[in-house]
């Protein structure tokens, strides 16, 4: 009776999380079966059979406030990450979402050998776990899932929806690549490493990402991961002994596949997208080996830290600000072909332009307030003053032929009393008359203005475009890692 108890009781313990049982079944299944075909994933969403419910208890001399190892160094807890969703990045308010799945394992010589089997804690029976705690603005995490396995290895695995603060450096948006990190503090006198678990995917690395989850608005480039002690109140403390690097840009092609419907998902290719890891290396940085027995206390602990690299894709903002916005100012030159006695014509023109350039301007989502020049700023002040010149050149055309004709009338009346009186004895006339006569009108100097403008507004634009986008794209578009 006592053992269907406790049955009962774990299975009502098992049930809320059962996103994580169908986690851990698909790795187990795995690691037992090897790689699945792509037609016969019916074994791959079976229980693991390895695991069980206990009908005994703890060992009588087991502590649940102690961990493993008291005394000795610190206990390794090797953790492992699988990226379920990324999206949701706010500029104005600086953060991100992202759902995923925690799994980090460690040895408990107290629990081996209590089963032959893997087995499931069922409640009132406490064992050790560490402290993780999540650097996020928000962090929703769920009853954690654990198991015990044969030689006394401990699972935990944990969903966690998260909102988490990105410090974004907007210098060169929107032709930016951001950093963002997630930390985790693990407390209790134990290491953290980036590792793979039991029931982690067979050749996978220890960061695992469902590709088809990723958010289309930043491109996810890499992700580097590091652990390292820290220290609030010690800087002295801080090494840095681990670190590592996952290069995603292959995950491109996954947004192709399609990989969401259920007729594609049992597909070895959409299998590879949905269990994406990256090509990866992985380096040992710093010796800390003399900062390992300081990890005890709450003020010197163990982090992991996940850094993403992530580039903004461009084709939203090609459509709705630089696409347009060139189109404005091209439309601006169709001013430099009108007559320039069709005054009408091109004020309407040149007004139209300005006004629309400024309209587009104002389209731009809400960012915050930032003490520094954006490049979308600089492309929208550089269209604004290309499309203003353009006007301005008109007015300039249309003074000069005026005024000058004003002068030239005024010129030609005393020049034509003089040179009749000059004609009228047969002297002959001054050069300077001369040349007079044959100096260019007013009209001549405004439509020479035109011609010039013609050539020279289009080629200043393509020089201020390739000064853009070599600053922008090549100089400014490395950030400095933020969280």
């Amino acid at each position: 009776m006592e053992r269907t108890h406790l049955h009962a009781a774990a299975a009502a313990m098992v049930v809320p999380g059962l996103q994580m049982a169908f986690f851990i079944a698909t790795a187990a299944a795995e690691a037992t079966l090897g790689p699945v075909a792509s037609t016969p994933m019916a074994p791959l969403f079976s229980p693991p059979s390895t695991i069980q419910t206990p009908g005994f208890g703890a060992p009588l001399d087991y502590e649940p406030w102690v961990r493993p190892q008291e005394g000795g160094p610190p206990v390794d807890v090797k953790c492992s990450v699988y990226i379920d969703t990324m999206g949701s990045f706010s500029e104005k308010t600086m953060d991100f979402s992202l759902t995923l799945i925690l799994g980090c394992e460690w040895q408990d010589q107290r629990l081996a050998n209590l089963s032959l089997e893997a087995w499931v804690p069922p409640p009132g029976f406490d064992i050790w776990t560490p402290v993780i705690e999540a650097v996020a603005k928000s962090d929703d995490e769920t009853p954690p899932v654990l198991s015990v396995s044969h030689d006394g290895s401990v699972l935990r695995m944990a969903w966690h929806t998260m909102k988490i603060t990105c410090l974004m450096q907007l210098q060169a948006y929107p032709l930016d690549r951001q950093k963002c990190s997630l930390l985790f503090h693990i407390r209790g006198g134990v290491r953290v490493l980036w590792g793979w678990n039991t029931y982690w995917f067979p050749g996978q690395t220890p960061v695992v990402t469902r590709t088809s989850g990723l958010h289309s608005q930043l491109k996810l480039e890499s992700v580097e991961t590091f652990a390292y002690v820290n220290s609030l109140v010690s800087p002295e403390a801080i090494c840095v002994y681990e670190g590592g690097v996952c290069d995603y840009h292959m995950s491109e092609d996954c947004l192709r596949k399609q990989c969401t419907s259920v007729e594609k998902i049992t597909t070895q290719e959409c299998r590879n997208c949905n269990y994406f890891g990256g090509m990866c290396m992985n380096n040992t940085l710093e010796d800390c080996e003399s900062l390992a027995y300081v990890v005890h206390g709450d003020s010197v602990f163990t982090t992991g830290e996940l850094r993403f690299t992530l580039t903004r894709r461009l084709s939203y903002h090609l459509l709705q600000t630089y696409i347009p916005s060139m189109s404005i100012v091209a439309m601006s030159w169709v001013s430099f072909w009108i007559n320039m006695e069709s005054a009408p014509a091109r004020t309407g023109l040149g007004v139209t332009t300005v006004l629309t350039m400024i309209t587009q301007s104002g389209r731009i989502i809400a960012m915050p307030e930032v003490s520094y020049v954006r490049a979308v700023d600089v492309w929208l002040l550089g269209c604004q003053l290309f499309v203003f010149l353009a006007l301005i050149e008109f007015a300039a055309v249309n003074y000069i032929s005026r005024r000058i004709r004003m002068d030239g009338d005024s010129d030609s009346g005393v020049n034509g009393k003089v040179l009749g009186k000059k004609e009228a004895v047969g002297l002959p006339l001054p050069d300077p008359l001369v040349r007079a006569k044959k100096k260019m009108t007013g009209m001549d100097i405004a439509d020479a203005v035109d011609h010039f403008s013609r050539i020279g507004f289009p080629v200043a634009f393509v020089i201020f475009n390739v000064l853009y986008w070599a600053m922008y794209v090549v100089i400014m578009r490395e950030p400095k890692a933020t969280q």
